[in-house]
Formats: C-alpha cells, sequence, structure tokens
C-alpha cells in the first residue's frame, strides 16, 4: 500500500490554531480513554487474580513437560517465519528486490523488538532502516514497508478474530459479558467490512484520496494474500499459547483464537509495552469460567518467555553479530586503504 502527499490538498492542519487545539483535546481524550479502560481492567482482574495462587503457578510451570515447551519453540520459530513473509509482501508489492536473508533478518529482528516494546510501527524501523538500507533501500521504502506490514497484521486479525467469534463466540461472550449472538453478529460485520475491501480493491484501480494523502491500493489477489499470511500467523501464534494451557481446560481452538484476537487489540490499544499484564488480564477475563487461573497464568507467563523473550534475546545476539561483521568488514578495508593494498 503506496502513500503519497496530494500536492493539490489544502495545508496541514498542523498549521491552524483551531485544529491544534482539536488534536490536543482528541490527545487528551485518547489519554482518558485508556486511562479510564485501564481502570475498568484493573478492577476486573483484581476480581480474578484473588482466585490465583502463585504457589500452584509455580508448580504447573516445575510440571510443564519438556515435549510442551520443544513445541512451542518450533511453533515460535514457524510464527517468526510467517512474519518474514509480511516483509517479503510488501517487498514484492513495492518492486523492491532484497535478498531473502536481509529480510528475513530486518523483519524477525525488528517484529522481535516490537512485540517487546510496542509501537510497532517506530520500534521495528530502527532495524529496518539499518539492513534494508544497506540493500539500497530509501527511509521512504522502509517507511512504505512498515506501513505494508501494519496493514497485513490488521486485516488478517480483524479476518481471524472474526471467525473465531462467529464459529467460537463463548469465551469472547464471557469476557465483554454479552450474549454469545451478539459476538457472532460483530464477528459477521467484521468479515462484511473485509468483504468490502476486497470488493473496493477489485474495482478501483486508481488511488484512492485520503485527506492529504494518495493511497495506491494492492490488487485484490494482494489483499487476500495479506489476510492468508497474517491469518496463518496469528493462529500459529495463538496455537503456542493453547498448546501451552492445562489439560483440564477444555476450550475449543477456534474459540481460543477468538479470545487470542481479543486480548492482542486490547494489548496493542492499552500502549503498554508488549501489553505486559494486559494480554494476560484479558486472557484470565475471558477464561474465568474454566475455574482455572493459576495454571493459566502459569501458561501465560511460559508463553511469555517462549514468544516474548527468546527471540528478543536471539534478535539482540544477531543484531550485535552483524554490527560487529559490518564494522570490522569496514575496518579492515580502511587498514588495507592505509597500507596501500585497498581499492
Amino acid at each position: 500500500m503506496s502513500l503519497t502527499p496530494d500536492p493539490e490538498s489544502p495545508p496541514s492542519p498542523a498549521a491552524m490554531p483551531a485544529e491544534g487545539m482539536s488534536r490536543r483535546q482528541k490527545t487528551l481524550l485518547g489519554i482518558g480513554t485508556i486511562l479510564f479502560l485501564g481502570v475498568l481492567l484493573a478492577v476486573a482482574v483484581q476480581h480474578v487474580m484473588a482466585e490465583v495462587n502463585f504457589g500452584d503457578v509455580l508448580a504447573y510451570l516445575e510440571a510443564l513437560p519438556l515435549s510442551k515447551v520443544v513445541k512451542a519453540i518450533a511453533l515460535t520459530a514457524l510464527a517468526f517465519w510467517l512474519l518474514t513473509l509480511y516483509d517479503l509482501s510488501a517487498l514484492i508489492y513495492l518492486k523492491k528486490k532484497v535478498p531473502y536473508c536481509t529480510t528475513a533478518f530486518a523483519a524477525g529482528c525488528g517484529y522481535a523488538i516490537s512485540n517487546n516494546v510496542g509501537w510497532a510501527v517506530i520500534s521495528g524501523a530502527g532495524v529496518r532502516l539499518r539492513a534494508y538500507g544497506k540493500a539500497g533501500l530509501s527511509a521512504g521504502d522502509v517507511a512504505k514497508v512498515v506501513v505494508f506490514s501494519t496493514t497485513t497484521f490488521t486485516l488478517g486479525l480483524t479476518f481471524t478474530g472474526a471467525v473465531g467469534m462467529i464459529v467460537g463466540p463463548h469465551p469472547v461472550s464471557v469476557l465483554l459479558k454479552i450474549p454469545e449472538v451478539a459476538v457472532q453478529a460483530a464477528g459477521a460485520l467484521m468479515l462484511l467490512g473485509l468483504l468490502a475491501i476486497c470488493v473496493i480493491t477489485a474495482v478501483t484501480h486508481k488511488p484512492v484520496k485520503i485527506w492529504r494523502w494518495s493511497i495506491q491500493l494492492p490488487s485484490w489477489g494482494g489483499v487476500v494474500s495479506q489476510i492468508t499470511i497474517s491469518s496463518a500467523e496469528l493462529v500459529v501464534t495463538a496455537g503456542i499459547l493453547w498448546m501451552l494451557l492445562p489439560v483440564n481446560v477444555d476450550v475449543p481452538f477456534v474459540s481460543f483464537v477468538a479470545l487470542f484476537c481479543a486480548a492482542l487489540i486490547v494489548a496493542i490499544f492499552s500502549h503498554v509495552p508488549g501489553g505486559l499484564g494486559v494480554f494476560e488480564s484479558i486472557i484470565l477475563l475471558g477464561m474465568a469460567d474454566h475455574d482455572a487461573a493459576s495454571s493459566i497464568l502459569g501458561a501465560l507467563l511460559a508463553y511469555r518467555f517462549i514468544y516474548y523473550v527468546l527471540p528478543l534475546a536471539i534478535a539482540g545476539l544477531s543484531i550485535a553479530i552483524w554490527e560487529i561483521r559490518h564494522h570490522t568488514g569496514r575496518f579492515g578495508r580502511a587498514a588495507d586503504r592505509l597500507r596501500g593494498r585497498g581499492p
């Protein structure tokens, strides 16, 4: 998805005092909404956490079978490979040729960082700028890759969550305390929205103008590809946590995927780094009727380490090695030139 400013558009509202006030008011409203939701969430979580015995949490972690841990790590590797396809599809759309090893490094490290830090558009851009810049991409190209990848994730999250809400609405119904039919209706509306997007991309081949930006939409096939890649990645990621859950928690996988997507959405909008605590709270609230809060929290802690901490450590090591090799090569070439043997 390519974004370019429209030269015929009116000046940016940032230059207008009245609009500037409106922007500040919107910012304050956003902060107030986040704080309000945070208070509501804290009250609800306090009720759930009253049922948690931290001794039982530690006991569950100690008793977690090694086979489950190995499978979870393998699924994490698969999930991160699917994440590299976000960037790969963006580069194909932008018609930029970058070696896959570079794409895998930039995307894998970028997502490992943004998953933990939050603010994916910003936090994951640094390593992409370094890696893709060496491959000949401009800062503008990298920004387009990030926007395209974020759009891919949003489309997949909407589709996966909608299907889960329609087929298995119970956990989301428990979370929101609304009838299951209302959850299914919301899921159906989400699917209709995605269908509308697909129709628009199928019949519209000219850039779409939104405010002062001209957006070149991908083809219908491109949108379907985005949804497929992101949905597959989300299903695999949800499968990591689902597999780590205690055996006495009998929740259908499709229903769990719906709750997983809801937890991701709340965690993202909370702006808490990595959704730490927020994501776990939503999962606990949605599974409150299973009477296994301690074991579920143990599974969540194992998931947090395997999917968040472990990839972050690997990314940090990979970036350090990459930087050392880059600087070593540069210093070696400089030394050769000083000796008169370099180019």
